[in-house]
């Protein structure tokens, strides 16, 4: 489930032992990047080989700093393999390796930053359910539409919600390839209905652990299911549409029945929490008549969609499968 992580120490032994000693004697695992900026390599061929990157910051407080994909590191890069609790574990293990630290030393790195994310099969076509979703959680997450995902997000980006759909993203590589081997991943992969939602902590240690309640690397190691819990958590906060196709079923035929039609089709596009904040907006001396006007009609946010239901339902699952058997 740990997907995108970003760890720090401020161990002085160690921050010395990885500039001075070890990065610029071991090319085959490093590629300088830019001054005390370094890549790690996985070692693997092609286009699977993936990159940690790891930063010394000079200044009165020298630290270290680690981030990057773990599980892209550990699985390959074009692998949409999950991150399980053993494979974290070797995949941190492997890092100490190869930074020639001392075993569970990177257990103490503080971790500011952690994603948590899952590729699961749903019951419906993915790139329709991405559509669907219309929030999350509160007015303060502001929705925004890129290639392949439909993002949440605080003003501040402490907190991220994102919805993957992996049938659009693998449309989008078509026309990009750039070897057999990811030629061959979107051949094996571009059937796949895979939606995969992945929520976000970050900006600060506080915000990770009041969250997730995960304070150091050492903790997910040993509370890895407090990621489970977080993200059965999150999944219960999106927001669906109720009504996709809304009709225009007059009853006089008048022009405000219309209106209303119209004013309909716009809450439900926008959900409870877009309504909010385009009220929000209004001067304070309107909001309480908007507020009254909505009142009068449907805003549904799939409170009883049946399609929410379903997704959770296998996102549940398949997150519960994740820590119980060998295979997804």
């Amino acid at each position: 489930m740990t997907d995108n992580l970003t760890a720090k120490t401020y161990d002085l032994r160690e921050v010395s032992h990885i500039n001075d000693s070890f990065v610029k004697a071991r090319p085959r695992y490093f590629k300088f990047r830019c001054p005390n900026c370094y890549l790690i390599s996985n070692g693997m061929g092609g286009d699977n080989e993936a990159f940690m990157t790891i930063e010394i910051r000079r200044g009165f407080y020298n630290d270290c700093k680690i981030h990057g994909s773990i599980r892209k590191w550990y699985h390959g890069a074009l692998s949409e393999k999950d991150l399980r609790w053993k494979e974290f574990i070797e995949a941190i293990d492997i890092l100490e390796q190869i930074l020639e630290l001392p075993e569970k030393a990177l257990y103490k790195w503080g971790v500011s930053k952690l994603e948590v994310g899952l590729g699961a099969k749903i019951p419906y076509d993915s790139t329709y359910v991405k559509r669907q979703i219309i929030g999350f959680k509160r007015s303060s997450y502001k929705i925004g539409d890129f290639e392949g995902y439909r993002k949440f997000a605080t003003k501040n980006q402490d907190r991220i919600a994102k919805i993957y759909d992996k049938k659009t993203e693998i449309r989008k590589k078509m026309g990009l390839i750039k070897s057999i081997e990811e030629e061959q991943f979107i051949e094996r992969t571009k059937e796949l209905n895979i939606f995969r939602p992945e929520f976000t902590v970050q900006k600060g240690k506080a915000n990770v652990r009041e969250d997730i309640g995960i304070e150091t690397i050492g903790d997910i190691v040993a509370h890895y299911p407090r990621l489970l819990a977080y993200f059965l958590r999150q999944i219960k906060c999106f927001q669906f549409k109720n009504n996709s196709d809304l009709e225009f079923n007059p009853v006089k035929g008048n022009v405000k029945e219309f209106t209303d039609y119209l004013l309909n089709v716009a809450i439900n596009h926008l959900g409870a929490v877009g309504t909010r904040d385009v009220i929000s907006q209004l001067a304070p001396n309107y909001k309480s008549d908007a507020r009254r006007k909505i009142k009068k009609l449907a805003v549904d946010t799939g409170g009883n969609s049946p399609i929410k239901k379903d997704v959770i339902r296998a996102l549940q699952n398949q997150s519960v499968n994740l820590f119980r058997r060998n295979v997804l």
